[in-house]
């Protein structure tokens, strides 16, 4: 019961396992190649941004029309090469399943004769020697203590069970040598020298099973050719037909395959038609050469006794080929995946024909009998199979020097790889750059470790050095990646034309790369060749979705073919790119982007929250504030922190929260000195829309002082009508900036008078008026339009001072005059509110308002901010609203109610000052009235 038992679980692990590797080896294979292809030089749509204007809020003053103007921000995505990958998991365990392969191969080698036993030591004495361990520096530098220690561990009990246990059973062999051998690696990694000594095995485990592969390759050399042999053989059985034929044909043809396969991957020569990638043939001969060995094993004495010992030995050899292939590809280790595939064919080609020629020398005359001749297939009468081997041996070396000994190139740059692979795992930029340099000098098609080189390079800071290396595998063996790589460089050098030339010559080379297609576009944006760029976004066939998001990008950037009706995409780019296109024509996109769950790029992040408030707002103003000053508290750049604290200033805007914004806007300029010319002209054009010319004219002239001279004619019109006109000469003289058109300056220097004028006149005198003088403006202007704006001004600015009488003569204009957008509903319910008739707006009136974020939250809005007065139920409550009012309106009625609850306050010495201010707008009779009426 007992034998069965063990027979199974030998079967298990001798065979079923390495079978199971071997299958799982050729798909990941098969995975890397086809899927993960270079991905270990990852390429990424990097994102940057540039900025536009776009109009927030449009303003007002009689026939000035002016917009305030904020950035939005264009997403643009450019391929990137990134420094090649890492995974020393995966590398840890490819080393793990190669030395349970060894120990699997170990134990059947201690079933071997006596002389195949030497030998098969012999090479893996070998192997070992080549295997890096001495590298773990056991000892010392250049001390062997540990290939000692390994071949101690591994090979001495391999002797002793050959020698002294011939009568042991397969699985107490491999209980015996799986415990010596893995206590042998536990020492080697204890007491190694280096950082990370198990990775360091795991890579260098590398180029014995990279030899064990070659040596496997030579077994399955003729696996297509004999396997396709006994194939027809059989069918042929009792037929008798000649087959011989049909052998010539099927070996010529896969002749002719692996011949055009090798010059291929030679490189001699340009082919019309595509050949099957070595790998693919591998897999092939790989699993029809399992039934030829068993074949073989049953006509031919074998170096063993156990029948288990043959086919575990095949699958090992296949699984450790299969995973050794699959690590040179997924690695990009392509020295050694050259080295394999050179060497896999050089196999085919040499074996093949041997094959074919001992096969028509011995079974010429019998091949088409119709007999089982596949039973003597390998008991020639004439051309031993030893012979065979030989005429093979010495085809492979005519076939190594017709490649001009490509493989004695291969075999040191793999091998220098291999230990760069471990110094760019383990954080040691030098070391790796200087073996990656040298593997790609031994073998320059070598994709990897040039990239990998120019990235290290740039990382020491030796830009030079990076930069030589990227020119020169251009001029050899030029990759996409390093293309990007050194375009990229080049770009940053402002080297804008070279990094251009390399784009499109890289573009012949790999024609139709949509990755330099998209990079190529955007430089030609930058030379503002908008229309190349956007043929060659349209040329791309893949990345469609970065192709879209930088066409509509280039669009609003270039003001190319802005129409209606964009297609929605839900890629988030496009969707950024959308929203400014949506606000620089001041429509509202069709969708609404999440401002809470933001990406972790900056450059998205800005750009989401500043567009998408640009459009419009959909999340409660105290959330979205707390998660800006959250993001603004962080460490950043400079820069990083002034575009979020921007997005704050539109945040706190776009709810009309004035006071908030203008004082956050002085802040900005006292953090941002650089940039304190942008934030006054932004504050005085926000209080210029507010009607406050004097404040607004103060805030131009501190942007002159801070360095702002891109004067326009509006700053000059609202200098001169908020009390600063001798400045606006000053600056239409020395900067040669026009005044507006309605501006016009008679013989003797004065302003001609027109209803713009005297509407400009009252604009700036507006917020300081008191009530008796609101209606006089009217009196002298004519203009339908200019007389409306004034109603609206009035309305916006002043309801809560206007009797009902005057106010009846207001609704008059607006309904019969002007017969503008209000309803005498409407007119009637603002009215009652601001006066405390009713204490419920209208719908319309309440969703333009938005009363319930908070009536004082504009100081211009002299109404509600009386509103918020009269509501208040405390005392302390209604100063505070004054006193914040009072920094920004001159509103006498604001004012003298400040002093009021000043003194009530028990501030007496605020309210002086309060009146004292006051004495500069108001004549002293004025004031006594005014505090008459209100005290």
């Amino acid at each position: 019961m007992a034998a069965p038992i063990s027979r199974k679980a030998g079967d298990i692990l001798f065979k079923g396992l390495p079978f199971s590797l071997s299958l799982l080896g050729s798909l990941l294979l098969l995975a890397s190649h086809f899927f993960w292809k270079d991905s270990i030089m990852p390429v990424i749509p990097g994102i940057f941004s540039e900025s536009i204007n776009v109009p927030i809020s449009y303003y007002s003053i009689g026939a000035e029309v002016f917009a305030l103007e904020m950035d939005n921000f264009l997403i643009f995505q450019n391929f990137q090469s990134l420094a090649p990958s890492a995974f020393p998991q995966l590398s840890l365990l490819y080393g793990l399943l190669i030395w349970i392969l060894f120990i699997l191969g170990l134990t059947l080698i201690s079933t071997f004769k006596r002389m195949y036993f030497i030998v098969a030591t012999g090479l893996c004495i070998f192997l070992f020697t080549f295997s890096g361990v001495n590298g773990l520096h056991i000892g010392g530098l250049y001390s062997n203590n540990s290939l000692l220690l390994l071949l101690g561990g591994t090979l001495l009990p391999v002797i002793l069970l050959s020698f002294f246990a011939p009568s042991w059973g397969i699985l107490q062999r491999l209980a015996i040598m799986a415990l010596a051998s893995f206590l042998t690696l536990f020492v080697l990694i204890y007491f190694a020298d280096i950082e990370q000594p198990a990775l360091w095995l795991a890579e260098n485990s590398t180029f014995p099973a990279a030899m064990l592969s070659v040596l496997f390759f030579m077994h399955i050399g003729h696996a297509v050719i004999s396997s396709t042999t006994v194939f027809l053989i059989r069918l042929n059985k009792g037929t008798g037909i000649k087959i011989i034929w049909h052998l010539l044909v099927i070996f010529v043809l896969f002749f002719l395959l692996l011949l055009f396969s090798l010059l291929s991957i030679m490189g001699a020569v340009n082919l019309p038609f595509p050949t099957l990638p070595p790998f693919i043939l591998f897999l092939a001969a790989g699993y029809l050469g399992y039934g030829v060995m068993k074949l073989k094993a049953e006509q031919t004495d074998q170096v063993y006794e156990i029948p288990l010992v043959g086919k575990a030995f095949y699958w090992i050899g296949f699984a450790i080929a299969a995973w050794t292939w699959t690590k040179a590809d997924f690695s990009g280790n392509q020295p050694l995946f050259e080295f394999l595939s050179h060497t896999f064919i050089y196999g085919q080609i040499a074996l093949s024909l041997l094959f074919f020629l001992y096969l028509l020398a011995n079974f010429n005359q019998v091949i088409n009998s119709g007999k089982e001749v596949e039973k003597i297939l390998f008991k020639p009468q004439f051309f031993a199979y030893f012979h065979m081997r030989i005429g093979a041996t010495m085809a492979l070396v005519i076939l190594v020097i017709f490649a001009d000994a490509v493989v004695g190139m291969q075999i040191p740059a793999f091998s220098s790889q291999i230990t760069a692979d471990y110094y760019y795992q383990t954080q040691k930029p030098l070391e790796a750059a200087i073996l990656y340099e040298n593997s790609w000098l031994e073998y320059r098609k070598n994709p990897k470790a040039k990239n990998a080189a120019a990235h290290l390079r740039f990382q020491l800071k030796n830009t030079n050095e990076a930069m030589d290396h990227l020119f020169q595998n251009f001029d050899y063996v030029p990759s996409v990646q390093n293309i990007l790589l050194l375009s990229d460089r080049l770009h940053r050098q402002d080297k804008i034309f070279e990094a251009l030339f390399y784009l499109e010559n890289g573009l012949e080379i790999f024609p139709g790369d949509a990755r330099l297609q998209n990079n190529r576009a955007l430089l030609y944006s930058k030379l503002n060749r908008a229309q190349e760029a956007m043929q060659s976004l349209q040329a791309m066939e893949k990345e469609k979705d970065v192709a879209k998001a930088n066409m509509l990008g280039l669009m609003v950037k270039h003001r190319m073919g802005m129409q209606e009706g964009l297609e929605d995409r839900e890629d988030l780019p496009y969707r950024i790119n959308y929203l400014a296109h949506a606000n620089r024509q001041g429509n509202y996109a069709p969708f609404i982007l999440d401002t809470r769950n933001l990406p972790s790029n900056f450059h998205l992040q800005t750009a989401l929250l500043r567009n998408q408030w640009s459009n419009q707002v959909n999340r409660d103003l105290k959330g979205d504030l707390e998660q800006l000053d959250s993001l603004i508290a962080m460490e950043q750049m400079s820069f990083e922190e002034r575009n979020y604290r921007e997005s704050r200033i539109l945040r706190t805007l776009q709810d009309n929260f004035l006071n908030e914004t203008l004082k956050y806007l002085n802040g900005m300029v006292q953090s941002f000195p650089n940039s304190a010319g942008y934030y006054h002209i932004l504050a005085s054009k926000i209080l210029a829309g507010n009607w406050d010319l004097e404040k607004a004219a103060v805030d131009i002239l501190m942007a002159e002082e801070k360095g702002f001279d891109n004067f326009q004619p509006l700053h000059l019109a609202i200098l001169y009508f908020g009390e600063k006109p001798i400045d606006a000469l000053r600056i239409h003289t020395l900067k040669a900036i026009d005044f507006p058109q309605w501006m016009v300056w008679n013989e003797s220097g004065r302003l001609d008078e027109n209803e713009q004028v005297q509407f400009w006149e009252a604009v700036g005198r507006l917020h300081r008026m008191l009530p008796e003088e609101l209606l006089l403006p009217l009196a002298q202007i004519d203009a339908e339009m200019l007389r409306a704006d004034w109603a609206m001004g009035l309305l916006r600015h002043k309801l809560h001072v206007i009797s009902p009488s005057d106010f009846l003569q207001i609704k008059a204009l607006l309904l019969e005059e002007i017969q503008g957008p209000w309803t005498e509903a409407q007119l009637d319910n603002w009215y009652a509110y601001v006066h405390g008739e009713t204490d419920s707006l209208l719908p319309e009136i309440e969703a333009l308002l938005l009363p319930e974020l908070g009536l004082a939250r504009n100081a211009y809005w002299g109404p509600l901010v009386m509103k918020a007065v009269e509501d208040s139920a405390e005392i302390l409550g209604k100063y505070e609203i004054l006193q914040e009012a009072i920094q920004f309106n001159k509103d006498p009625m604001l004012w003298i109610q400040y002093v009021k609850y000043s003194r009530q306050m028990g501030l007496d010495n605020y309210a002086s000052e309060a009146l004292s201010t006051m004495r500069t707008w108001i004549d002293g009779a004025q004031l006594e009235k005014l505090q008459m009426e209100n005290f």
